[in-house]
């Protein structure tokens, strides 16, 4: 299936997309004992689509007519560095054997169509496509046979990076933690409609202009890997989201500043497409709600 979060008249709300590609269906807002989120959805297994495939009570939706929202919250977001073949992170991490992981919050990212903010601070960002793995089934110490069995599905992600203040120390820090510089969505489409995520393929363009193109069957560390490797430090947990870094074998990659109104878009075959358009941020910040 496909899920997506949305808001429709003032309610967030669970919804799958249709093979239309146009059309949204949701459970009823007050259906009782029904998943609302994605994350019910993920908690409950396989009984929460058993429950959505045979419900009675469900509302249509046409995707021009709702607000796309991040499609989950999670508690961990974790970015695997060093898989570009022609970036700084890959020549200074060439030799490295274990992936390298940072972090970053929600803060950090926005919907499908919505605006990236070029911080204030800088006039400095770049944008990088990555196939995002969202976790289904939390645990440690997974083994590596079993660490396709703890994902729930796949998503997009647009991950825009500060460059003059990331250079400010060797490790990745503030520069990749900027509020709202980030895209993620629109959609999460679950592993058992992609049963081999090494068959997709991704492309990122700038205004139509294509500037990445790679499949993901080369990465630098498999999905596996990655998760077997965050495990053993810390627990995962379901929803939390690994985005994996550039795969970049045989492909071109073009890393530059983006510019006022220009638009990144990040294709993955069998996945779909994530769009943002570039913005200076506001001199009156946007916040998430918190302040």
């Amino acid at each position: 299936m496909k899920f997506l979060t949305f808001e429709s008249r003032g309610y967030e709300r669970l919804g799958w997309l249709q093979e239309d590609g146009e059309t949204i269906l949701a459970v009823g807002h007050n259906s009782r004992g029904m998943p609302q989120s994605i994350m019910d959805v993920i908690k409950r297994g396989p009984y929460a689509r058993h429950q959505i495939q045979n419900a009675k009570d469900l509302e249509s939706f046409g995707i021009c007519d709702i607000q796309i929202l991040p499609p989950v919250v999670p508690f961990a977001t974790f970015h695997i560095a060093a898989n570009s073949s022609d970036s700084s992170e890959a020549k200074r991490l060439s030799s490295a054997d274990h992936p390298t992981i940072y972090l970053r919050t929600p803060r950090n990212h926005v919907a499908h169509d919505e605006v990236i903010d070029i911080p204030l601070r800088t006039k400095e960002l770049e944008c990088e496509g990555k196939l995002v793995v969202v976790i289904g089934k939390g645990g440690r110490y997974i083994a590596r046979e079993h660490a396709l069995k703890h994902i729930f599905g796949y998503s997009i992600y647009n991950e825009g990076s500060v460059k003059d203040v990331q250079n400010h120390t060797p490790q990745y820090g503030l520069g990749k933690m900027f509020d709202l510089t980030s895209g993620f969505g629109p959609i999460i489409v679950t592993e058992d409609e992609l049963l081999d995520p090494y068959k997709l393929h991704l492309e990122t363009r700038i205004d139509g202009q294509l500037v990445h193109s790679a499949p993901i069957s080369s990465l630098r560390h498999s999905i596996e890997d990655t998760i077997v490797y965050i495990s053993s430090g810390v627990t995962l947990f379901p929803g939390d989201i690994i985005c994996m870094g550039i795969p970049a074998e045989n492909c071109f990659k073009s890393e530059r500043i983006l510019q006022k109104d220009e638009r990144v878009e990040t294709t993955i075959s069998g996945i779909g497409a994530l769009s943002n358009l570039i913005k200076p941020e506001p001199t009156e910040p946007r916040t998430m709600g918190c302040c």
